[in-house]
C-alpha cells in the first residue's frame, strides 16, 4: 500500500487511471479496484478526487490563486468537474467554501 499511496501523492495533479496505480501495485484493473474498495470502502475515483480537492483546499484557504486556476493546479482537467467533486465531497461549491472559513478567521 505505501508504494500505492507514494505513487498517488506525488502524482495528484496529473492525470492518471486506476489502471496507472494498478501497474504499480502489481495487479489487473479490475483486482486493484476490487481491492481497493474493500480496503478504503470507496472506489479509487473518489478517493483520488479527495486528494485532489484536499489540495484544492489548501490553495483555496491560503488565498493562492483564482479558483479556476486552483482547479486546474489540483489536477481537474474541466473546471466544470472540478465544481461538481467539490459540491459531491463538501456539499458545497468552492467559492462557498471560501466564504465560509473566511468567516470563521
Amino acid at each position: 500500500m505505501d508504494k500505492i499511496y507514494a505513487y498517488v501523492f506525488e502524482n495528484f495533479n496529473e492525470a492518471i487511471s486506476a489502471s496507472d496505480v494498478a501497474k504499480v501495485a502489481g495487479m489487473n484493473k479490475s483486482a486493484f479496484s476490487r481491492f481497493f474498495k474493500k480496503t478504503h470502502r470507496k472506489p479509487f475515483t473518489r478517493y483520488f478526487n479527495e486528494i485532489r480537492l484536499g489540495y484544492a483546499c489548501k490553495l483555496l484557504l491560503e488565498n493562492m490563486d483564482s479558483i479556476t486556476a486552483i482547479g486546474y493546479m489540483s489536477g481537474f482537467n474541466n473546471i466544470s468537474n472540478f465544481n461538481r467533486q467539490f459540491k459531491l465531497i463538501y456539499g458545497m461549491s468552492p467559492s462557498s467554501y471560501l466564504k465560509n472559513h473566511l468567516i470563521k478567521e
